[in-house]
């Protein structure tokens, strides 16, 4: 009488092995805490325990990368109030400043921003404004504050001096060849300052041993992509900022507002040196570091002020100074992640929920309680830095927009152009500016 083929399984239980005839049914079967396999099947115990130990390290780096991340962050808004504290400078002669202002466009606001600039309690100074196009709007309303301000010496200049692709340092290099004095201080379009601006700047250059000062921005503005920057402004990079300074003796120049000398630049290589580069005022800073100048953090504030800006122009900005920074820092680039606490925290809390399902609501009140410090931090940071408070819809956006930011972190690692205004170009090591492949070098600037 015929019979069907045997088939060998392999039986591994709490005993040794066995061999039993079975049907074909299923190529594995579970009994209790015995486990049937086919022969032909081999088990990897050592496979199963790597994948294991790897998934329950990731686990464990996440938990730990949370807390830390949120420590450094409470760190660095400790650093902003040490950076902002007021500090006696050294009495001096008031220093002759020439004012340069590269605009383009009429933005909103821009009448104000110069206006306030025709507002100086300072003794000797006068103004420069340039725009690449003679035509461009940015020039009339500069005229119309030249004309409410007779007694201010303002000039207009339309035109740009061709140095290389970066079309602020074009318009710099236009303004240096007129300027009276041989400080020169360099505001963009946006920046809004009081009426103490030059003096408490001119101040910090009293030490001999200065050879450049900068400040730390303000956000300001109406809109969502406004307040997102705002946001932004006046959490992580006033955090950044500050940290560097009060950690690593190191000032982070951010070219919104620079004072220098003239001469000084022109020792160490001019706006030449700094033509085709995205970051010329962090290239500017390491210039005077490397020649042994002390680059001054000074505590008076200044705002950009960003009305009208939209979702698209805040990520597009942020995008851009992710790139620019990753070129020309990569070892600081990746630290920032530290300064992210609600990434990790996030990340850290679905590490955990995907491997002990039975703890949702314990480790939801333990992630919303590490949120809900760093958020309290930033709006500290944030009174501290505009006086007030943030609005209930603000605080609720800021872990939205961490974890937005943390986006464009990432994508910078991969992107290698920028877009600026509508133009692409390539930015390179050490964060040169390149024209991009089949395209014009033409290049339309920024509200810089």
């Amino acid at each position: 009488m015929g019979h069907r083929p045997a088939r060998r399984w392999r039986i591994e239980g709490d005993r040794a092995y066995r061999r039993q005839i079975l049907r074909p049914r299923t190529l594995q079967r579970s009994f209790g805490d015995v486990r049937c396999l086919p022969s032909g099947a081999r088990d990897n115990p050592g496979q199963e325990g790597g994948r294991r130990m790897t998934l329950a390290t990731l686990v464990y780096l996440l938990v730990v990368l949370a807390p830390v991340s949120l420590l450094v962050t409470l760190l660095a808004h400790a650093a902003v109030f040490i950076v902002l504290s007021p500090r006696r400078t050294a009495d001096a002669p008031a220093l002759p400043i020439t004012v340069l202002k590269p605009v383009k466009g009429a933005e909103p606001g821009l009448y104000e921003n110069l206006a306030s600039l025709a507002r100086q309690d300072h003794p000797a100074y006068e103004i420069l404004v340039a725009a690449e196009n003679a035509r461009d709007p940015a020039l009339e309303v500069a005229s119309h504050v030249q004309d409410d301000f007779p007694h201010v010496p303002i000039r207009i200049h339309p035109g740009a001096r061709p140095l290389g692709l970066n079309p602020k340092v074009n318009l710099l290099a236009a303004l240096f060849d007129r300027a009276r004095y041989d400080a020169v201080l360099i505001s963009d379009s946006n920046v809004r300052v009081g009426p103490a601006y030059l003096r408490e700047m001119a101040a910090e250059m009293a030490d001999p041993a200065v050879g450049l000062v900068t400040n730390i921005v303000v956000g300001e503005g109406a809109g969502l992509g406004a307040l997102l920057e705002r946001l932004h402004l006046n959490s992580f990079v006033v955090a950044a900022t500050s940290l560097a300074r009060v950690a690593a003796g190191r000032a982070c120049v951010i070219g919104k507002s620079m004072l220098l000398r003239r001469s000084d630049l022109e020792r160490l290589g001019g706006l030449y040196e700094v033509r085709n580069l995205l970051a010329e005022d962090f290239a500017i800073g390491r210039m005077y570091e490397v020649a042994g100048f002390r680059v001054a953090l000074s505590p008076y504030l200044v705002r950009c002020v960003n009305d009208g800006w939209t979702v698209e122009r805040f990520l597009n900005r942020h995008l851009r100074w992710a790139q620019m920074r990753r070129r020309i820092a990569p070892g600081a680039y990746l630290g920032e992640l530290l300064l992210n606490p609600v990434l990790w925290i996030t990340l850290a809390t679905a590490a955990l929920w995907s491997t002990r399902p039975g703890r949702d609501l314990r480790l939801a009140a333990v992630a919303a309680a590490g949120v809900a410090v760093k958020v309290a931090s930033d709006a500290l940071v944030s009174r501290r830095l505009r006086g007030s408070l943030p609005r209930l819809f603000e605080v609720l956006l800021m872990p939205l927009k961490d974890l937005a930011m943390a986006g464009v972190w990432l994508v910078a690692c991969f992107r290698k152009r920028v877009s600026w205004r509508g133009n692409e170009l390539r930015i390179e090591e050490g964060g040169k500016l390149a024209p991009a492949e089949a395209r014009p070098v033409e290049i339309a600037q920024e509200a810089i």
